[in-house]
């Protein structure tokens, strides 16, 4: 089950962009050592160097995605990093059916209504932590319409959790 956090634009942003550092920065000497690597013990048996380098930043690439999965993830410096991710996954989630929850939420569907709901929940924070105010602007009117909606058939606007197996069922239509 996931929920919505509140969390300040300016503090994710901040620590978004230091968390990408960290990884970026660590890429570099993985990436680099590998290449290095690959270079110094495959560059007797291949004359294409590039390819080689290619390849050890490749393996460099994996090695610290793995670290950060496995090490970084659950670490307080990478909580708004995992949150967007988290965010962002579930958010396709809903997407990927949207037009099949959108023909239910025109028939009144309680069902359907609440993933909706989570889902305009959902893009606004998205929005307004990566500062898109554009977006927000386009989402309003279908927001608001939702709102009403929901508010005429007594259904509760704070829907801000979302199981992913709440799709299944348009998923098998």
């Amino acid at each position: 089950m996931f929920k919505i956090e509140t969390i300040d634009p300016k503090v994710y942003r901040k620590k978004t962009r230091n968390a990408t550092l960290i990884i970026m920065f660590m890429f570099i000497i993985i990436g680099f050592g590998t290449a290095h690597l690959a270079v110094t013990t495959l560059g007797e048996y291949s004359n294409n160097k590039l390819i080689l380098n290619l390849l050890g930043a490749f393996v460099g690439l994996m090695i610290t995605g793995l670290i950060v999965k496995t090490w970084f993830a659950d670490k307080d410096w990478m909580k708004e990093s995992m949150y967007s991710w988290r965010l962002k996954r579930n958010l396709m989630h809903v997407t990927n059916v949207l037009q099949k929850v959108k023909d239910q939420v025109d028939e009144n569907d309680a069902h359907s209504l609440k993933i909706l709901r989570f889902y305009h929940l959902g893009l606004e924070q998205m929005h307004q932590l990566e500062d898109n105010n554009h977006a927000l602007i386009d989402l309003g009117a279908e927001k608001r319409a939702l709102e009403v909606k929901m508010t005429e058939l007594g259904q509760d606007l704070n829907q801000t959790e979302f199981d992913p197996q709440w799709i299944q069922r348009y998923k098998a239509d």
